[in-house]
Formats: C-alpha cells, sequence, structure tokens
C-alpha cells in the first residue's frame, strides 16, 4: 500500500513536470488537464499514505487493548500491587516500629527522672 502510494506521488511530479513542459511549448490545455491530473494523483497517494497510518495506529491501539486485558497482565498488576501493599505496610511497620521505640524511651528516661527526685529526696 506504501509503494503504491508513493507511485502515485511520483506520477504525480512526472504529471507536473510533464504539464511545465507542455506550458512551455503553448499546448496549455493538455497542461492544465495533466496539471489537474497530477493534483488528483497526489491527493490520492497522500490520502493513501495517510489511511495507511491510520490502519497501523489502530492496529497498535487494538493490540495495546488486547494486551492490556489478557489474564497474564491482570495477573502481573495483580501481584505488582500486592507487591507494592507489602512494601507499604513494610514501611509503615518500621516507622511505627521506630516511634514505639521512641516514645517508650521518653518513657522511661521520664520514669529514671521521677526515680532520681524521689531517691533524693529520700
Amino acid at each position: 500500500m506504501i509503494k503504491f502510494s508513493l507511485l502515485f506521488i511520483l506520477a504525480a511530479i512526472a504529471n507536473f513536470l510533464l504539464a511545465i513542459v507542455l506550458y512551455q511549448l503553448t499546448i496549455t490545455g493538455f497542461a492544465e488537464c495533466l496539471s489537474q491530473l497530477g493534483s488528483i494523483t497526489l491527493l490520492c497517494g497522500f490520502f493513501l499514505l495517510l489511511a495507511k497510518g491510520s490502519w497501523a495506529i489502530f492496529r497498535l491501539i487494538l493490540a495495546s487493548c488486547y494486551g492490556y486485558f489478557s489474564a497474564r497482565q491482570r495477573i502481573e498488576r495483580k501481584l505488582l500491587f500486592y507487591a507494592s501493599q507489602t512494601n507499604h505496610l513494610n514501611r509503615l511497620f518500621y516507622f511505627k516500629k521506630v516511634r514505639l521505640l521512641y516514645v517508650t524511651q521518653q518513657r522511661r528516661k521520664q520514669l529514671l527522672k521521677k526515680d532520681d527526685k524521689r531517691s533524693a529526696t529520700l
């Protein structure tokens, strides 16, 4: 299909060149017909390129959708989700553990200070 569109474009260029030559030879009626034929051929070539490009994009979108909704991809997304959740819970556990250690350490310091004050007054 791309070859045909390139052939149309090359034929349009040839028509335009022939129209220029015929115009120089003062055969203006035939030159105008060839230039219109060249314009139509050029439009057909570009339309074929556009149609082929649109079809290729449509096929890529269709293949992407098919791949996205396939069972394998769904399982991979679920596994990635569970791995992310596990990672999140591990980080949350770590920060809660650090916070709990900090709070208990502060509480221990407060108790030691109270104990020191009480033993100093006795």
